[in-house]
């Protein structure tokens, strides 16, 4: 979790951390926790009686600029740490370094305050710079798909080029260069002559790319290499239909490479090019498109799934079995195509009556073993609704259901069971009468996920990124903070596994999530305990996760992967449980997991203990009563004594509660107000707190 970081949290989480209010009988909403105490005692600070560390987790700004903040956190705490400004995503620039200025600020910040920094945390799926990231797979290779057609300006002749359309000309001309002074790869460069000066006027020569499909809120990177006639040249890219316009250029007349990324607002998008303001002759050449938020590559068992290879109707490793009157022809352009430049286009003029085998299409043979199970996925549309489409296998015989098929492109999955060393995919599309567009096929061991994705290439850079950036955190804190968290919500939710991308939610817009596991594997987190070790033999390290008081399923998942990583040698001194927990979660689940993270011998912090008392999530207005304040003081009271009471003190590593004061918590966002600190908005000193002081006075 994080302090103050202003995106959606996943509703999967807060499914798990929300103490959910029900219609149930009282019992099982109270889960024990209806005893209001005597919460008065508020004569602390918390350090004093503490015989552990007593940590909270702080933001920057506050700490730096609020004296009353900063006061409260030295005179209560002995630790700190940071909400966000240890993580990736503060510290890794768009190339790759390491800027360390902002975390050392409050480092610094910090320890003259007398307090102890815990470093918090190295590898996570989340506040990370996804954007560099994504540059070492799938965002930014150079074998990423280039959602643009023809790019290049090949496909065209004379002085017209395919799948572009002159929109403003104002007495320019748009003409194909040649030669190598005038091309940049290939034959043909686009070539614009421009006779006018247009003050405030790129718009008046523009040409214009035809629609592409985006993904709304991804960004999108383009990226074309130009150069002038002579110096001094302009040039600009916007895009359509919604206008985003890029700054002006100047162009000098050596090749040059300019980049740009935008934000998609529409499922298609055009760019174009805006050369209206300095007159000139420029060429372009060489422009490509990608999806920087694009999902991490696979690589497929099935050859030519995404129908490139092949020239005119035929496509390469596919074979047509039945055809019954259809035809199966190379489907071309934005409206056709889901991605790249082509294609599978069946055009079926026939119902056929229990005979989706009648047209039919087949893939060439790809290895398989025997009882292992792959998952099929491919994108489909109809012309007109009501379409029907499945697939099977062969050379043993296994069938989909059918499927039917509407007007707007539409992933579709299957898994089946290998019988034979060999296996084909088919296409069955004779049951309803259509023209149906399919793109992007792929297969995939299903058994693979969390194995590690993508090419060898790519998972060495990611292996390199996750060590460059432990191994620069480590070495410029070595000496200075004594333990970190290495490895952060390694576990999935429901009933858990390792989490990979498949099995998490990410929130519409968010662009700070980055999955090692999918690259690396299961033993991300070996990778990440050994790069540890190795910057700072000395440090203390931390596994940690959150839910684990009312998961059981998560818990003992965690702490079979930490058996798992030990036995290959990871160094894990400690597991952290968040505890994000609420007035009335429960106390038995509490204890559950205080019992059996304590039986692994290893030492054990609650990293990141905060309680919600607003019994209802969603209301705005909630103001809580006497008795909502006691309630919550008294799961305070009662974690406090649980950890004490399970976790022997040798094993004992602290307390850290999540933030200071009622509106400085991480949860109060989108108008929810959750009130889960120890001290209320005006920096008073709430029942909670006394809550916490009494336990460690064993009251």
């Amino acid at each position: 979790m994080t302090i103050k970081i202003k995106q959606i949290i996943p509703v999967i989480l807060l499914g798990v951390i929300w103490g959910v209010h029900s219609c149930k009988p009282d019992k099982d909403i109270y889960n024990g926790a209806n005893s209001t105490g005597n919460f008065t005692d508020t004569v602390g600070p918390l350090k004093t009686y503490a015989g552990f560390p007593i940590g909270i987790g702080i933001d920057n700004q506050p700490f730096l600029n609020d004296a009353t903040y900063r006061n409260i956190v030295s005179r209560e705490a002995s630790v700190v740490t940071f909400g966000y400004l240890m993580k990736h995503g503060a510290i890794v620039k768009d190339d790759g370094t390491l800027d360390f200025t902002a975390a050392d600020q409050l480092y610094n910040a910090a320890t003259q305050a007398g307090l102890e920094v815990y470093g918090h945390t190295l590898v996570w799926h989340q506040n990370q710079n996804a954007t560099y990231l994504n540059t070492l797979t799938s965002g930014s290779n150079d074998n990423a798909v280039n959602v643009l057609a023809n790019g290049d300006f090949e496909a065209g002749s004379g002085n017209t080029f395919t799948n572009w359309s002159v929109y403003n000309t104002n007495g320019a001309t748009f003409t194909a260069g040649s030669g190598s002074s005038e091309v940049h790869g290939g034959n043909r460069s686009l070539k614009i002559t421009n006779p006018n000066d247009n003050a405030g006027g790129q718009w008046k020569v523009q040409i214009a790319s035809d629609l592409f499909n985006t993904v709304q809120d991804h960004n999108y990177k383009v990226t074309f290499w130009i150069k002038a006639a002579t110096a001094g040249g302009s040039a600009r890219l916007s895009t359509g239909p919604t206008a985003q316009y890029q700054g002006d250029h100047t162009i000098g007349t050596a090749w040059t490479q300019i980049t740009w990324t935008f934000t998609a607002k529409e499922a298609q998008t055009r760019i174009l090019f805006d050369m209206g303001l300095k007159a000139n002759t420029y060429f372009i050449d060489d422009v490509k498109i990608i999806d920087v938020d694009a999902p991490p590559p696979v690589t497929s068992l099935l050859l030519n799934g995404n129908f490139e290879a092949g020239s005119g109707n035929t496509f390469t490793n596919w074979s047509v079995y039945n055809t019954n009157g259809a035809t199966f022809t190379a489907g071309s352009g934005s409206s056709e195509v889901h991605g790249g430049n082509r294609s599978l286009k069946i055009t079926n003029p026939n119902d056929n009556a229990g005979g989706q085998w009648k047209v039919q299409i087949a893939s060439d043979l790809f290895t398989t073993t025997p009882n292992k199970d792959y998952k099929v996925t491919f994108w489909i549309k109809a012309a007109t609704a009501g379409g029907s489409a499945r697939l099977s296998t062969g050379p043993t015989a296994q069938y989909q259901g059918d499927q039917t098929i509407g007007t707007a492109w539409t992933q579709i999955t299957w898994t089946f069971t290998a019988k034979d060393a060999q296996t084909r995919i088919l296409f069955d599309m004779g049951l309803k009468a259509n023209t149906y567009f399919i793109d992007d096929v792929v297969v995939v061991d299903a058994s693979s996920s969390g194995s590690g994705g993508g090419n060898q290439n790519e998972i060495a850079k990611v292996d390199d990124a996750m060590k460059t950036f432990i191994t620069g955190m480590l070495t410029h804190y070595k000496g200075k903070v004594k333990a970190w968290d290495v490895v952060n919500e390694p576990m999935a939710d429901g009933n858990s596994g390792l989490r990979v991308k498949d099995n998490s939610s990410i929130p519409q817009g968010a662009k700070d999530f980055f999955f090692w596991s999918d690259y690396l594997g299961r033993d991300y987190a070996l990778k990440a305990f050994q790069y540890a070790k190795a910057a700072d033999p000395d440090a203390l390290l931390f596994i940690n996760d959150y839910g684990l008081e009312s998961n059981q399923a998560k818990l003992d998942s965690l702490i079979k992967y930490v058996t798992y990583l030990k036995g290959k040698g990871a160094k894990i001194d400690g597991i952290g449980t968040q505890m994000h927990i609420s007035w009335n979660t429960s106390r038995a689940g509490i204890d559950a997991a205080f019992q059996k993270l304590a039986a692994t011998g290893l030492k054990i912090k609650i990293s990141e203990l905060d309680v919600k008392v607003n019994p209802d999530p969603v209301k705005p207005n909630f103001a809580p009563s006497p008795t909502n304040w006691a309630y919550q003081a008294a799961m305070y009271n009662y974690v406090v004594k649980s950890y004490i009471k399970y976790i022997p003190a040798a094993q004992r590593y602290g307390i850290t509660i999540w933030g200071v004061s009622d509106k400085d918590s991480w949860l109060a966002t989108n108008g929810r107000f959750e009130f889960p600190l120890l001290f209320d908005k005006d920096y008073n000193k709430k029942p909670a707190y006394s809550g916490v002081l009494q336990a460690l006075k064993g009251q």
